[in-house]
């Protein structure tokens, strides 16, 4: 039988790996912004609100707040790096007139 803790860390590593998938789901449209050189009709709303959501949830797995949340640390830590990415694609590409506007 497996244990508690051995079934946690496995449940916790697939979601892990669907996470990141979910950070890289925008690809696609990342890569025909830089194509078009231009956000197009694309709003930056859901790539802030996951990047402040993996803010968020960094902060809540630092060992200071909740200890023994490796997993939690990591996944969101890299979905920082992911999101923030693509903001700054997002940023470079707005027109400038609108890039600060909604």
């Amino acid at each position: 039988m497996v244990s508690a803790d051995v079934a946690r860390n496995i449940v916790g590593i697939i979601g892990n790996v669907i996470s990141f998938g979910l950070f890289l789901s925008p690809v696609p449209t990342f890569w025909r912004i830089c194509k078009a050189k231009n956000v197009e009709e694309f709003k930056p709303d859901p790539y802030l609100a996951t990047l402040m959501n993996c803010l968020l949830w960094f902060f809540y797995g630092l060992p200071i707040v909740h200890p023994n949340s490796t997993l939690v640390l990591t996944i969101n830590g890299i979905g920082l790096v992911i999101e923030g990415a693509y903001i700054i694609i997002f940023i470079i590409y707005a027109a400038k007139n609108t890039r600060f506007r909604h």
